[in-house]
């Protein structure tokens, strides 16, 4: 403990009287760090326990049971600075990917103090957390990670403000459960409102959520607004002869034979009937039933039997072709029974032909994507490389049509009706690929309107000046400015791109530029 003391006193000893304050919050944190200075009756969770995931199982002792050295420090460093004076905020990022770095780039932008952790080991956690913070973002792909990285903070600095990255519903709410002063956001639920306000619309940046429904940011006069989406909507007639179409046009080879067996046994029958009821003068039901009993092999039809002799080989023919007919449809059966059936014949799995979008790469942002063009009253189909990715089964329970193979396939592309589509998005992990499948698609429809993930700057600009490959969307930017402005005290929930600038939308639809002024304000 008093080498902890000396050694606290040796760091802070050159610090002028201006960072006393500072100084003394260092000192302070060197007791409190210190499992021997902790009193008995403390409840905080053992940084073992919070390492695996396991959550407190009882509540936290209120602050008045800490001693007062603790009660001063933990008053001081959890709490927030005001909006007013967001340049003094000191944040520590715990993140070790391209968002983090963006991130950290957006606060330093903003005139905060960061410190950036890339070793999220609980010890490299409580070391970091001894020194001044304000607020702490956890930025992790894994959910899980974040979940881990959130319970090891809480554990050390009991309040302190959390940005958290999170997808799952279910870890989010873990996370809400076990942490108490904490904002837990999606990259997902960041940039699809970016993405799906080009695939209607060009001239729509971005997708607003209102009490009152969806509503599309633009460019205005003067600056950006928020107005009603000019969505086109089909008639229900329009809409019956699009289902009839795309049932007719199953996109699945076992859908196909399905299809193909059904509909040639139902032709057979009723050409056999009209026969029955022209040559032998019967009437439709005797007709039906004679056609049916006899294509059926139930027995023979006597009829028949006392008809011209031709009649009688044309009846074999129809016979033999409705045998033929009903292996066919048993054999289709008996595939979309065996397949996983990621499209369906008809039903809202069933493949667009027209007005669709298309979105190439089923992974987080795919996935949400096609949810809420879906809610906007789009038709969707998505395409994935991977049979066995995580959100192949997730699009199939949310009734999304999946097609399995690669987006830069033009052969794929024009399966699935490209050349009457509404747009494409290619929103897969790799860039390099995004512009691939863009390419592709531009191969297939020269007109056809595109939009572009990217995220890397210098591969946003150099394929922008090689060819016009569409709306390109930076979605590190995007999210890691958003983020920036959460930990920064912001109340904003989305943030949109337009030249160059990320402005930040309020619930109630302020729209500001980001910076230490719109988060003030």
């Amino acid at each position: 403990m008093l080498a902890a003391d000396h050694h606290a006193s040796q760091d802070v000893a050159p610090v002028g009287l201006e960072h006393a304050e500072e100084a003394l919050d260092i000192v302070e944190a060197a007791h409190l760090l210190d499992t021997d200075a902790r009193p008995v009756e403390e409840d905080v969770a053992p940084l073992e326990d919070l390492a695996h995931g396991v959550l407190p199982s009882a509540p936290r002792a209120p602050l008045a049971n800490f001693p007062i050295h603790r009660r001063r420090y933990l008053r001081r460093m959890n709490a927030r600075p005001s909006t007013a004076d967001v340049t003094s905020t000191r944040v520590l990022l715990i993140g070790d990917d391209e968002l983090t770095d963006v991130t950290q780039r957006a606060l330093q932008d903003a005139g905060a103090t960061v410190r950036n952790l890339r070793d999220a080991s609980d010890q490299a956690i409580r070391t970091a957390l001894r020194h001044p913070v304000d607020t702490v973002v956890v930025i992790s792909k894994d959910d899980h990670i974040s979940l881990r990285n959130a319970l090891v903070v809480e554990g050390v600095r009991p309040g302190i403000p959390l940005v958290v990255t999170v997808f799952d519903h279910d870890v989010a709410l873990e996370v809400q459960r076990g942490v108490r002063n904490v904002r837990v956001m999606s990259m997902a639920d960041i940039v699809v409102p970016t993405l799906a306000g080009p695939c209607l619309d060009e001239r729509l940046l971005s997708v607003h959520r209102t009490s009152g429904g969806l509503r599309g940011v633009r460019d205005g006069a003067d600056e950006l607004q928020i107005g009603p989406i000019d969505a086109p909507a089909r008639s229900r007639r329009a809409r019956l002869a699009a289902d009839i179409v795309a049932t007719l046009r199953p996109h699945e080879l076992s859908a196909k034979i399905l299809l193909a067996g059904i509909l040639g046994f139902v032709s057979v029958l009723v050409v056999d009937a009209l026969a029955t009821m022209i040559v032998l003068h019967e009437s439709p039901i005797e007709a039906f039933y004679a056609a049916t009993k006899t294509i059926v092999t139930v027995g023979p039809n006597h009829l028949v039997d006392e008809g011209p002799t031709w009649f009688k080989g044309f009846s074999a023919v129809m016979m033999i072709a409705a045998l033929a007919f009903t292996a066919l449809m048993t054999a289709g059966l008996v595939n979309r029974l065996i397949d996983r059936r990621l499209c369906a014949i008809f039903g809202r799995r069933c493949l667009p032909r027209s007005e669709h979008v298309v979105v190439v790469g089923l992974g987080q942002v795919g996935l949400r994507l096609c949810l809420l063009l879906r809610e906007l009253g789009v038709p969707v189909v998505a395409i994935e490389s991977n049979p066995d990715a995580d959100y192949v089964a997730r699009a199939k329970d949310y009734g999304i049509p999946v097609v399995i193979g690669r987006g830069s396939s033009g052969f794929l592309l024009r399966r699935i009706s490209l050349y009457r589509a509404r747009a494409l998005a290619a929103v897969t992990s790799d860039e390099i690929e995004n512009i691939a499948i863009v390419v592709a698609a531009h191969g297939e429809r020269e007109q056809l309107r595109t939009l572009l993930r990217a995220g890397r700057g210098e591969v946003r600009n150099e394929t922008r000046a090689l060819l016009k490959l569409g709306v390109v969307r930076d979605v590190y930017r995007i999210g890691g400015t958003l983020l920036a402005a959460a930990a920064l005290g912001s109340d904003a929930c989305e943030a949109v791109l337009h030249e160059q600038t990320v402005y930040l939308v309020a619930a109630d639809g302020r729209i500001q530029p980001f910076g230490a002024e719109a988060i003030a304000a």
